[in-house]
């Protein structure tokens, strides 16, 4: 079952890169997110059942890879081109930068013993559903009509719409993923607060967040969870 979970996560994300391939950019960034809660599932399906195996460890990051790694930069490729005439290098160096960090970080993912209860460094599907987001907020999908979202839409145009921003923006969070910046997982450690502090006030926020912006809370959840190391301290560590 967790390896069916894990096939499901890697169909989801050749489908999207063969839609944004026909310029049908908004379901492929939603089968993004879909391939996501399929990430997640494969997990508790794999922790239920007593452990994954070697096999689902390396199934699970190659899947990874074309969901969160490929994909989004080949969705970043295609809806940034026509807003950036003439920058055409940037984008391509952009989506290869997203590509290449992806690689590197679930290879280290695989050999690093340290990451069982944690991470160090930046997920590769947390940078994969910012891109896609990004990209979905562009296209004007999912976001409550307000002064703030519109300013924050307008902003994410803007975004888009420079080249050296993008690429910049791939690059620091290429160097966030390959750093070794400790991070919480997401797993709960039971059912209490004591522990689960973090998870759930990101869940909280993420809830918050996407009543108030749509899709415009992921970037900010992202900015959230890498402040995370110093708000988390806030709150004591369970023995």
């Amino acid at each position: 079952m967790p390896d069916l979970l894990t096939t499901a996560n890697l169909c989801c994300g050749t489908a999207s890169i063969l839609l944004s391939s026909q310029d049908e950019l908004t379901i492929a960034c939603w089968l993004l997110f879909l391939a996501a809660v399929f990430d997640v599932f494969d997990g508790l399906a794999a922790r239920a059942l007593g452990g994954g195996t070697p096999l689902g460890v390396q199934l699970d990051s190659l899947a990874d890879m074309v969901s969160f790694g490929v994909a989004p930069a080949f969705a970043l490729w295609t809806a940034a081109l026509p807003l950036q005439p003439g920058g055409e290098s940037w984008i391509a160096a952009a989506a290869l930068c997203i590509c290449i960090a992806s690689a590197w970080r679930l290879a280290k993912f695989n050999v690093d013993t340290r990451q069982t209860s944690g991470f160090l460094g930046l997920p590769t599907p947390s940078n994969g559903l910012f891109w896609a987001s990004m990209v979905l907020v562009v296209l004007g999908q999912d976001f409550p009509a307000n002064a703030i979202t519109g300013k924050l839409h307008a902003g994410v145009a803007a975004f888009l719409g420079s080249p050296l921003l993008v690429f910049t923006m791939a690059l620091v969070l290429g160097l966030f993923m390959l750093s070794e910046l400790p991070l919480p997982g997401l797993k709960f450690k039971h059912k209490g607060w004591n522990g689960n502090e973090t998870i759930f006030l990101l869940i909280a926020a993420g809830v918050v967040g996407v009543l108030l912006f749509g899709l415009l809370a992921v970037p900010l959840l992202l900015v959230l969870y890498l402040l995370s190391p110093l708000w988390g301290k806030l709150f004591p560590k369970t023995r």
